[in-house]
């Protein structure tokens, strides 16, 4: 394996602490199939029909690249949500909690990232600022906050508080009239599944995306998506949720 297919596997796992953990969370085929995919992404990528997801009526085009093989799991939809959402706003005015965009599109952004270099390596329930911002976002990133993190705890009680403490430090960083967004894999954190099971993320709206044969993603209703598996029938995520704020 080259250099270059070991480093999406390599970014996940120096998060929280291993292979072993990596196993774990994700099968340990996709130990071997992740960098495969990388490595193949070139030659597939051009062969993919364009797909595209709908939101509010907006057909938004899916998002394919070799990074973290977005091109093969629920990234490319989270993506496509994530451009529409920055369509607009300076750069000045966005927080991105969790370093995923500049991967792919942008950048320029104020980014919280407690383990990428080159970002503010702040956990965000830390985070302090004077500024007041118009957009944050956080793609694929909630669903970590104290599950995955190294020495973090893994009990659902403490999972929950820290998440509803990152939501609350989030909400209070927006300006009047701001968003607040994220997207979470539906099935990967039983305490995140539990809170939106509880309707305990406060969030004002919600909305689901299932995936369906031949790489279409849908919107489908919170009964269809939160009954969804994590892994199966295809690798990583079946569903996302897209939960907003309103500043």
């Amino acid at each position: 394996m080259t250099e270059e297919a070991r480093q999406p596997v390599a970014g996940w796992v120096r998060r929280a602490g291993g292979i072993g953990w990596f196993i774990r969370r994700f099968g340990f085929a996709q130990l071997f199939m992740k960098p495969v995919r990388t490595v193949l992404a070139p030659l597939v990528i051009p062969l993919l029909r364009e797909r595209a997801v709908v939101l509010r009526g907006e057909s938004i085009p899916l998002v394919y690249a070799r990074h973290n093989v977005t091109w093969a799991n629920e990234r490319c939809v989270e993506l496509a949500l994530a451009r529409r959402f920055l369509a607009g706003i300076p750069v000045e005015r966005v927080l991105e909690v969790g370093n995923v965009t500049p991967h792919y599109f942008g950048g320029g952004h104020t980014i919280v990232d407690k383990y990428e270099p080159g970002t503010l390596q702040v956990d965000i329930v830390d985070f302090e600022s004077h500024r007041r911002f118009d957009l944050i976002l956080s793609i694929s990133t909630f669903e970590h906050i104290a599950f995955d993190e190294a020495g973090g705890p893994e009990e659902p009680e403490a999972v929950a508080a820290k998440i509803r403490a990152a939501v609350d430090r989030c909400v209070a960083l927006l300006a009047p009239g701001g968003k607040f967004v994220i997207t979470v894999p539906v099935g990967y954190n039983p305490a995140l599944d539990a809170m939106v099971a509880a309707d305990a993320l406060g969030c004002d709206r919600a909305a689901w995306f299932k995936r369906f044969p031949g790489r279409v993603w849908r919107e489908v209703g919170r009964e269809e998506g939160m009954g969804c598996s994590y892994g199966s029938p295809y690798p990583f995520a079946n569903a996302i949720m897209l939960a907003e704020w309103d500043g």
